[in-house]
């Protein structure tokens, strides 16, 4: 069958009202490079709220900033909400020092049966209000998936302040590693320089495992999706099945490393990181960074005259709870710069020096980011919008999502591995963009995977 007799087919049954998610699902089983979700088809899709999204948005609009206590879902409703909401914080301790782990779980209240848990991990300077609230206050992508399945929407340590935070300028801001006990700027440093993915790997998986029970699949988004490959072979492998999911995903610094290497990009790269602040600094990001790396798009939410006046009212509606801003070292780990190690090293000893926080137990971690197991998948799917720029390109083989299926297709022959191309103009932030249609479209890849 032709892709536009594919697209008709589908059509069709979306006019009817039913069927939808089967035809959908059905886009994934052919075994070819990548498979296309038509706009016309993506935008019907999802499902309406109980309520429409009025009880979480009115505890939004009355919080500062909208940076509301996720303990308030807990006491609302769940017939309203569609769910059961709980919020956890596990604390854990790494090079002797604690952190702590956050993670709103949402429980359907009619859950489709034989579905795993879907843990959303944020991206980097983003935390979990972005996957459950756009800028306005209006539903997000998490409100739309616990209608029918599991989630917990997971913030690494620092990404998360109770009430937000009131520092106008985001290098201002010191990261919530602890909650409900103030850190000061000295000791702000210190764990800058020791924030190692194999910390964050470490809270995830206790977090995982104290608050949720059987099948699970783990989705990060950008800088996140370094996680669960990092937890492949953790006390999570056998819920995880080999089985693995992608929005906008940052797959593994080896293979991102051998694809920048492949398109000539790489000398670029580690130009542009040696420009970086020391690793005990954090680097901020602002709405002109937004602009550079295309994170804009038509459908964003908010409005303004130009990309750039968009990003610079969507970083205002988000001031307070967004914390924009990216430890040094996450970013240097999540792109394999290898070729700055020795640079790291002598920094992280520096700034560790005189402390009670031993730098070879650090440095013993240090990208671990380019040892995670490629090997031991049954299913994988790799879901990207039109418009996420470098994860997709008008040439498909030249984009990111194509490079890691065919790496992952390589080192697990046999294995379904899948890329599904949301042809809609939605960009990195599509979760913002379209998270009802989004929803729709990610809860029947969760299917696809449990299929079999």
């Amino acid at each position: 069958m032709s892709k536009t007799h594919l697209a008709i087919l589908i059509v069709a049954f979306t006019l009817e009202g039913t069927l939808i998610a089967q035809h959908v699902g059905d886009l994934l089983s052919p075994d070819r490079a990548h498979a296309a979700l038509p706009a016309a088809v993506f935008d019907t899709l999802g499902w309406e709220l109980p309520d429409g999204g009025r009880t979480v948005k009115a505890i939004a609009d009355a919080a500062p900033g909208g940076a509301f206590d996720p303990r308030q879902l807990e006491k609302a409703g769940s017939a309203a909400l569609g769910y059961r909401a709980r919020w956890h914080v596990v604390r854990y301790r790494s090079y002797g020092l604690d952190w702590d782990m956050t993670g709103l779980q949402l429980t359907p209240n009619r859950p489709e049966p034989g579905l795993p848990t879907l843990a959303i991990i944020h991206g980097g300077s983003a935390n979990w209000y972005e996957f459950f609230v756009d800028p306005l206050n209006r539903p997000g992508l998490a409100q739309y998936l616990a209608q029918r399945l599991p989630v917990v929407l997971i913030t690494i340590p620092g990404n998360f302040a109770e009430g937000g935070w009131t520092e106008a300028s985001f290098a201002e801001r010191i990261p919530g590693y602890v909650l409900a006990r103030a850190i000061s700027r000295d000791e702000a440093r210190v764990r800058h320089a020791v924030f190692t993915f194999q910390l964050i790997a470490e809270g995830v998986r206790r977090l995982l495992e104290q608050t949720t029970t059987g099948p699970l699949l783990i989705l990060g988004h950008s800088t996140g999706g370094e996680l669960q490959f990092l937890l492949k072979e953790s006390s999570l492998t056998n819920r995880l099945d080999g089985r693995s999911i992608g929005w906008g995903t940052g797959g593994p610094a080896l293979i991102t490393k051998a694809i920048d290497e492949e398109f000539g990009e790489r000398a670029d790269a580690v130009r542009q990181y040696a420009r970086y602040p020391r690793v005990d600094r954090l680097r901020p990001r602002d709405p002109a960074g937004y602009i550079s790396s295309r994170y804009v798009g038509p459908l964003n939410p908010v409005r303004g005259g130009s990309p750039l006046e968009v990003a610079q009212a969507w970083f205002a509606a988000e001031n307070r709870r967004r914390p924009q801003f990216k430890q040094v070292l996450q970013d240097m780990e999540h792109q394999g710069m290898v070729e700055h190690r020795a640079r790291l090293e002598m920094e992280i000893r520096d700034t560790l020096r005189g402390t009670m926080v031993d730098p070879a137990d650090v440095i013993r971690d240090l990208f671990s980011t380019m040892a995670a197991p490629l090997t031991g998948y049954r299913r994988m799917a790799w879901v990207v919008g039109r418009l996420d720029d470098g994860h997709w390109a008008e040439r498909p083989e030249k984009a990111r999502e194509w490079k890691m299926a065919e790496r992952f297709r390589k080192e697990n022959p046999g294995a379904a591995i899948r890329v599904l191309l949301v042809d809609a103009p939605v960009t990195h932030y599509g979760h913002i963009e379209r998270p009802k249609q989004l929803a729709s479209v990610l809860l029947d890849v969760v299917r696809w995977l449990w299929s079999a």
